[in-house]
């Protein structure tokens, strides 16, 4: 699977080709609906961009996601174990 960059569609949906998506939101200064860079799974639909490396995939993602404090658990979240288990979706199927 492709891991992607998209946005939603002028009508506020999900285009068809996402098989998973939602992940690593960040604000890309446009009009809504289509205001957010979302990332997401596809089978054949590059989107904005793709990521065809997990290294190009990691660069993008650190650029504005840093490790944060769950507020509930109050346990320490790593970017890299997120970037770890969404890359690895993409590698099934």
């Amino acid at each position: 699977m492709k891991v992607i960059r998209y946005t939603l569609l002028s009508n506020g949906k999900v285009p068809s080709n996402i098989i998973d998506g939602g992940y690593f939101v960040k604000y890309n200064g446009g009009q809504s609906p289509q205001d957010y860079d979302i990332i997401g799974l596809s089978l054949e639909w590059t989107g904005i961009e793709e990521y065809t490396t997990k290294v190009s995939f990691e660069n993008y993602i650190k650029s504005f996601v840093t490790d944060f404090v769950d507020p509930i658990t109050n346990e320490t979240i790593l970017v890299q174990d997120l970037i770890d288990i969404f890359w690895s979706k993409s590698l099934v199927g």
